[in-house]
């Protein structure tokens, strides 16, 4: 069976980079007595498949794997799991999924960021955020493996909401993801700055991975196929 997991990943992991996070994942999987798949071969591995990569530095509220293991209720994966995760990392929902469904990677397409700014008025950042939609092009430097070139950011920003914080006004980028074009959250900062001192940028994280089908956004949860 195929299990389909959504967990968050709280601010005191935001530096675990991604290997460490599945190492961190394979070994809760073992002290849960999960009863996980392994490879075939020499150097047999778990059956484990982590989503869009959580850049170090970066925090997440809803982010996804996959897991091949033997017959078992979801919930009780939930609970166990829950049980040996330390307390900033949490498992939210799980289902299961057929073995034939595509990967989180070739289904996730669309993601949101959000950058938590103080010292600023809403009248400020709602004129900002009305420049960035008049414009033609918001071009930035390529944070990706293409450093050497400009990224144009306007074709894959879909939508920025101005949402009011605890204590900070929080700028919310929904933005393409994957292929063919790949907003990174840097390159996000790196437009902001451009208007707004970095210091003000108290916080940033990605608030969730979506499958955008048209005008429409799914969970990876709810489109498996």
């Amino acid at each position: 069976m195929r299990l389909r997991v959504q967990y968050s990943l709280g601010p005191d992991l935001r530096f675990l980079s991604h290997l460490d996070l599945m190492h961190m994942v394979e070994r809760a999987l073992r002290r849960a007595d999960i009863p996980f798949l392994l490879s075939q071969g020499y150097n047999p591995h778990i059956h484990l498949s982590l989503g869009t990569v959580l850049p170090v530095g970066l925090w997440g509220q809803q982010e996804y794997f996959d897991l091949e293991l033997e017959e078992m209720y979801p919930q009780l994966f939930k609970q166990r799991m829950n049980e040996v995760l330390p307390p900033a990392m949490r498992i939210q929902h799980c289902r299961l999924i057929p073995l034939e469904a595509p990967s989180l990677m070739k289904l996730i397409n669309t993601a949101t960021y959000v950058f938590c700014i103080t010292d600023v008025s809403k009248e400020q950042l709602n004129t900002l955020v009305r420049n960035w939609y008049e414009s033609s092009a918001l071009p930035v430097p390529s944070r990706g493996k293409k450093k050497d070139r400009v990224k144009d950011l306007r074709k894959g920003i879909y939508r920025i909401n101005i949402n009011h914080g605890e204590d900070a006004f929080q700028l919310e980028f929904l933005v393409s993801a994957g292929e063919p074009l790949n907003i990174r959250y840097d390159e996000l900062l790196d437009l902001i700055s451009a208007s707004v001192s970095p210091r003000l940028i108290v916080d940033y994280f990605r608030k969730g991975n979506y499958i955008k089908k048209k005008d429409r956004l799914y969970s990876p949860l709810e489109k498996v196929m």
